[in-house]
Formats: C-alpha cells, sequence, structure tokens
C-alpha cells in the first residue's frame, strides 16, 4: 500500500477509536482531528510535519497505546522511571562512600586479628569486631557506659586496665 492510499484510508476515519482500529496504520492528531499515516508512536521525533498542527505532532496517538497515550506521555513515563533509576543508582553509591568514611576516619578500625600468647608458650588467635554504631552516636544518645554485648576487644581492654 502506498503513501497516497494510506492517506486516503486514513483521511476517512473522523474519530479516534475508528482511526486506530484500522489496520491501516494510522495515528490520530487529537487537536486537529486528523486521522494520518503514522508507523509508529515516535514518528513525531523522526518527522515534525507528522500532524497537519506542528504544535499537535507530540500529542500523536497511535494503535500501540491507544487513544489515551501521546507520545508526551508515553516520554515524560519514560524518562521518569530512567532518572528513577538514576537517582538510586546515585543514592547507592552515596550510601557505600558515607559507610566507608564512617568506618574509616570515625570509627577506626572495626575489623581485626587478635593474637593472645598465653603463658605456656600457645597462641590464641581470633578475630574481634566492634559493633557497627560508632562510639560518637553512642555518646549523643546517652548510652556511653553501656558495653554491647559479646564485644570481646573492649573485655580484653577493661580487662587490662583492671590488671595493671
Amino acid at each position: 500500500m502506498g503513501h497516497k492510499d494510506r492517506l486516503s484510508a486514513c483521511w476517512q476515519h473522523q474519530n479516534c477509536n475508528a482511526c486506530l482500529g484500522d489496520n491501516s496504520e494510522c495515528g490520530w492528531c487529537p487537536s486537529s482531528n486528523a486521522c494520518i499515516p503514522a508507523n509508529s508512536l515516535f514518528e513525531p521525533v523522526r518527522n515534525k510535519d507528522v500532524c497537519p498542527s506542528r504544535s499537535d505532532r507530540f500529542e500523536l496517538r497511535t494503535k500501540a497505546l491507544g487513544c489515551n497515550c501521546s507520545t508526551t506521555t508515553l516520554l515524560s513515563v519514560l524518562v521518569t522511571i530512567l532518572c528513577t533509576i538514576a537517582a538510586l543508582v546515585l543514592l547507592y553509591y552515596i550510601f557505600i562512600l558515607v559507610r566507608k568514611f564512617i568506618q574509616t576516619f570515625i570509627t577506626g578500625a572495626y575489623k581485626g586479628w587478635e593474637i593472645e600468647v598465653k603463658d605456656d608458650g600457645l597462641r590464641d588467635e581470633h578475630s574481634w569486631s566492634r559493633n557497627r554504631v560508632p562510639r560518637r552516636i553512642w555518646r549523643w544518645t546517652g548510652r556511653a557506659g553501656v558495653r554491647a554485648q559479646g564485644s570481646e576487644q573492649e573485655e580484653v581492654t577493661e580487662r587490662s586496665r583492671l590488671l595493671g
């Protein structure tokens, strides 16, 4: 079917549902109430004269998404989704950087390996780790005297102070 045949097949429709319901690959320009030949919803990006009125070109409706979705609506939804994904990725990397900054500059070492040499010459090796909340935050909340359960490093430090 040639362009002129498609044009005459499309121009005979007077409303959006009739225009998009036909099998002749037509598109509906709502402001000018015109049914025109259009291959896809992205036709206005490629052809600025797709609709009789240039201001109507990004309001084109095609069979793919029906009479309620224009090119503008589709493009705005796509841009919104991409921006949301980009913002989530950016927030994730900011979270990682802040966590690394806190681990490096605020709390110091948070994991390590301790070797304790016993009186009989045997070695007791084990790993230790601090709890994840920095000490400054504990001070701000008024819980500075509360020691975390299972913090071996804190117990060793406390015992060594008492023993001299």
